[in-house]
């Protein structure tokens, strides 16, 4: 056995498994100029042990960017992944990965097993996992996504999470129409006071001038950072932007690895490091964190539209470095759903999600509620 497996329970997997499964959305979300989704369209990713207990995520497939699909995640993790993986110690994450790193891309898929593996990891050190990755349960400071749509849909959506949820940080999707983006971050504040947290997410539609114009004006109604204004293909075009304005670049679609990482660092053109662990897991995940750490960049936890299963892990993985992460976290959306899996409700008031004190990171999964939604 490897040396650094000598102390560790020599717990194996026994089973992967990978189920599709459709939850419809309240309302239809758009962002960019191809994003829309009107349901969550996911895949539970659980990973059994040959002692019984179960670790449990969901893969997030996102076309549009990853090129990942429902099929295409069921089919890698039964086809390729599963055989890889069965048999291995759950705590030899380095070999897990280098077995999994022979297939190249799947991010999301690679993702879930992941986060499926430190929720069992977790367990079975009887740590929640916030806990394991060396930090302390905490409430943590979440915000909510409004789509593109009509300001007066806006204003009324953002009334009734405060009202309900406490939230008042909030990450507006803009880009399509740059006076309209201005108007919306203005009408906001207004509307939420100069307490509020707000940010926007271009999705690399405004060219770089009209990035640096768009930009400063709205800093003028209390705009805290900006997500991914420019494509992230003009290289040194990221780097003006970033100089010319006054609040810092948050960076997301420019940060799919710890190779994406580097070279943003490197150049630059990211102020605030975004961090998803549906597309790095818990293993690169805390490696990138790491690297901003290292430069002095506070971190941002995304969503990537999970469900509440996704937000848990997401959750605990931004408590448990609550030090690095000192935005809040775009974690308040799971609200969207019409329905979860995840048997107990989490806890979601004054503005915070509270995390279970429970070893892992806390799903069960409601049986009747998955052979309702699975769509395999």
């Amino acid at each position: 056995m490897n040396d650094a497996l000598k102390n560790q329970p020599d717990v194996k997997i026994a089973r992967v498994e990978a189920i599709p499964f459709r939850i419809p959305l309240k309302t239809v979300s758009r962002w960019g100029a191809h994003g829309m989704r009107d349901a969550a369209e996911h895949v539970l990713i659980r990973l059994y042990a040959e002692d019984g207990r179960v670790g449990i995520s969901e893969a997030i497939p996102r076309p549009t960017i990853y090129g990942e699909t429902q099929k295409s995640i069921t089919h890698i993790v039964d086809a390729h992944f599963a055989p890889l993986l069965v048999g291995m110690n759950i705590f030899d994450r380095q070999k897990i990965h280098d077995n999994m790193n022979a297939i190249q891309w799947n991010p999301t898929a690679k993702g879930g097993i992941d986060m499926a593996l430190h929720d069992l990891i977790s367990q079975v050190c009887e740590k929640p996992l916030a806990c394991f990755l060396g930090g302390a349960l905490a409430p943590l400071p979440v915000s909510y996504m409004l789509g593109l749509g009509s300001l007066d849909d806006m204003l009324k959506t953002a009334d009734e999470i405060h009202s309900k949820y406490g939230i008042n940080a909030w990450k507006i999707k803009a880009g399509a129409n740059p006076t309209l983006d201005i108007e919306r971050v203005k009408a906001l504040t207004e509307a939420m006071g100069d307490k509020a947290f707000i940010f926007i997410d271009a999705n690399q539609m405004y060219s770089p001038d009209v990035a640096i114009r768009t930009i400063n004006k709205m800093t003028e109604y209390g705009l805290k950072m900006v997500e991914e204004p420019v494509a992230v293909s003009l290289g040194r075009q990221r780097k003006k932007v970033a100089d010319a304005i006054a609040v810092p670049i948050l960076g997301d679609d420019s940060l799919f690895s710890l190779t994406d990482v580097r070279r943003e660092v490197d150049a630059g053109a990211v102020g605030v490091m975004g961090l998803k662990t549906p597309r790095t897991g818990i293993w690169e995940s805390l490696k990138i964190a790491h690297v901003a750490e290292a430069y002095g960049m506070p971190c941002w936890m995304g969503s990537q539209g999970v469900s509440q299963i996704g937000t848990l892990a997401s959750a605990h993985f931004a408590v448990g470095l609550s030090r690095l992460f000192t935005v809040p976290a775009d974690l308040g959306n799971y609200v969207k759903q019409l329905d979860d899996l995840n048997a107990t409700p989490m806890v979601l008031k004054d503005g915070c999600l509270h995390l279970p004190n429970v070893p892992g990171v806390g799903i069960t999964i409601d049986e009747s509620k998955l052979k309702r939604y699975r769509n395999d």
